[in-house]
């Protein structure tokens, strides 16, 4: 039985016109898929580099967007029993989150413990997850490191920052002139990118640990310029043509450039990072994140939250 809902789709790529709200129905879920009822979809850089066509390896228009959800229950699928009718269940979709309803597979839903922010939680399952598989999985970071992170103000580098701090490291970065104070207020040390002040500071400190970068092309160059010996650097994105309006480029080339670097044997280290819900401990981090939300050891800012109308408006936020 069909049951009648709403998708946001990006009919084609471009401007905000391009968004539309179409009514439509969901049939019941497939074998070994759960029908979920939507109370939140994630919207950050990613969605807005999806409807430009500027997200890697990313689906051709139309399709719905909508990278990650919190939702319930409604209806199993054949085969599924895991969960209950009315269970509060996360998940990484990658598309179709920005939706009344998800017809999603068993094995990638992930209960939400009671008690959780459901607009945090929301938060947590891509953003604060990325930043997790850096920070803490791959840089594996430490007391008294110097951590740089580029956007640090934004929904990525924003959860890099907190969960370095909480790790006793020092943190370093950039973002745009009206954050810089918003930052410092949390500890950081933040610096405007195209002042390029940040690589003579990072250098005089002896460079940094750790350097987290979703920008991409030069920007790469110049973190790697401010390693330490032994630092790493990871890239997770290719943003710089966002920030700075220039000309779309391919990504390819960069990250081979960046992923050859390891050939220097010179004790520095790059990596490019992104993230996957068939990852082995992607389940695991996120449930660790949950708790630490819960026992309010992390506290997730939600700068906004719209209806699906307001879609365009998100956009242009």
């Amino acid at each position: 039985m069909s049951t009648p809902s709403r998708k946001v789709v990006i009919t084609a790529l471009g401007d905000v016109s391009n968004l539309s709200i179409v009514k439509t129905t969901i049939t019941d879920p497939p074998k070994d898929h759960v029908q979920v009822r939507v109370f939140y979809s994630g919207f950050a850089g990613a969605d807005i580099n999806m409807r430009l066509g500027r997200y890697p390896m990313q689906k051709k228009a139309p399709f719905t967007p909508g990278y990650s959800l919190v939702g319930k229950v409604v209806k199993n699928g054949p085969s599924c029993s895991q969960y209950r009718l009315g269970d509060i269940v996360a998940c990484l979709t990658v598309y179709d989150a920005q939706a009344d309803y998800a017809n999603l597979p068993q094995k990638y839903l992930i209960p939400v413990p009671e008690g959780t922010d459901l607009q945090q939680a929301t938060a947590l399952i891509a953003d604060w997850s990325t930043a997790y598989g850096l920070a803490i999985n791959t840089a594996k970071v430490s007391s008294g490191q110097n951590v740089f992170v580029h956007g640090v103000s934004g929904a990525v580098g924003y959860a890099t920052m907190i969960l370095c701090q909480c790790q006793g490291a020092k943190v370093y970065g950039t973002c745009s002139e009206r954050n810089l104070a918003a930052i410092e207020r949390l500890g950081a040390t933040p610096f405007t990118y195209t002042n390029k002040d940040w690589m003579q500071t990072m250098m005089s400190l002896g460079g940094a640990d750790v350097v987290c970068d979703p920008l991409g092309f030069e920007s790469w160059d110049e973190s790697y310029a401010i390693l330490s010996p032994s630092g790493y650097l990871l890239g997770y994105g290719g943003n710089l043509a966002t920030l700075t309006g220039q000309t779309e480029r391919s990504l390819l080339w960069p990250t081979i450039k960046l992923l050859a670097r390891n050939l220097y044997f010179c004790g520095k280290k790059t990596r490019f990072f992104y993230i996957t819900r068939d990852s082995k401990s992607f389940r695991s981090d996120l449930v660790k994140m949950f708790e630490m939300q819960r026992k309010g050891e992390i506290a997730v800012p939600i700068k906004a939250v719209f209806d699906m109308e307001d879609i365009r408006t998100a956009h242009e936020s």
